[in-house]
């Protein structure tokens, strides 16, 4: 299937690693040129290197470094046709647990930084009348639990999904959410590490049987399994799919 990507002009951030990495690398093979945008030097520098790519370095925790990075690539790419929000995670905690530092961390870069970059995108995407934006967020912002108060940006991103996507649909642009279950990125492995060598197993063996183990699918994702998913939501391919969500959680969520 072409996904019509030949040329298109794309941003990821978060790109450098993770599922940005495997995103920012599907998206290069379908023939698309890449902004990699993210915070490390050394692992941006790489990636762009890799793929071909445009290395942009930014922190996006800030709103005159959103406006860097986004001006900065639109600037190299010569506008924008996707941009993929992926950049920042929150940490763990109940609302008795979780600091107010871990609050407005959380806030700042994910909430706020995902905003801002569409606010940046946005209007170029309006006026040339086509682009899309897909917002990578997680299924546990989709369903409360005691131990993971600030899953709730995610919460507050999923209504700020489906607000722009009903806004700019008249006018040719997009914007869908993709949540992942738990995958196996080199943060999961970092999580795990512990409890693995106390199996004797590796962080792979341990995250498929304890967080794979409530996962119909028997096992935890793969982070080329999401990218995927992103590469087709923004793509032609996916047309007509606007203001909503795509799972990619291995039927744990079973949402209707």
């Amino acid at each position: 299937m072409d996904l019509g990507l030949q040329e298109a002009r794309v941003i990821v951030t978060g790109g450098s690693r993770g599922i940005g990495a495997a995103a920012s690398r599907i998206f290069a093979d379908e023939g698309a040129r890449v902004a990699v945008v993210a915070r490390t030097n050394a692992d941006v520098e790489a990636l762009a290197a890799e793929i071909g790519g445009i290395p942009v370095i930014a922190d996006l925790s800030t709103a005159e470094g959103v406006a860097a990075a986004m001006n900065e690539a639109m600037d190299q790419l010569g506008g924008a046709d996707v941009l993929v929000n992926n950049a920042g995670s929150s940490t763990g905690g109940s609302i008795l647990e979780a600091e107010e530092e871990a609050w407005q961390e959380t806030i700042d870069l994910k909430l706020m930084g995902y905003v801002r970059a569409m606010r940046a995108v946005l209007p170029a995407m309006q006026q040339q009348g086509s682009g899309s934006i897909v917002n990578v967020l997680g299924v546990a912002g989709t369903e409360a639990s005691p131990g993971y108060v600030l899953a709730c940006i995610v919460t507050a991103l999923t209504h700020v999904t489906a607000s722009a996507g009903q806004l700019v649909a008249p006018d040719g642009v997009r914007v869908v959410a993709v949540h992942p279950g738990p995958t196996a990125t080199d943060r999961l492995m970092e999580m795990v590490a512990k409890g693995a060598e106390a199996q004797g197993l590796s962080p792979q063996e341990f995250a498929d049987k304890v967080l794979g183990g409530r996962i119909p699918q028997g096992r935890v994702g793969r982070a080329d399994e999401v990218a995927r998913t992103i590469v087709f939501a923004a793509s032609e391919a996916s047309g007509f799919t606007n203001a909503s969500q795509l799972y990619v959680d291995g039927g744990s969520a079973a949402k209707i």
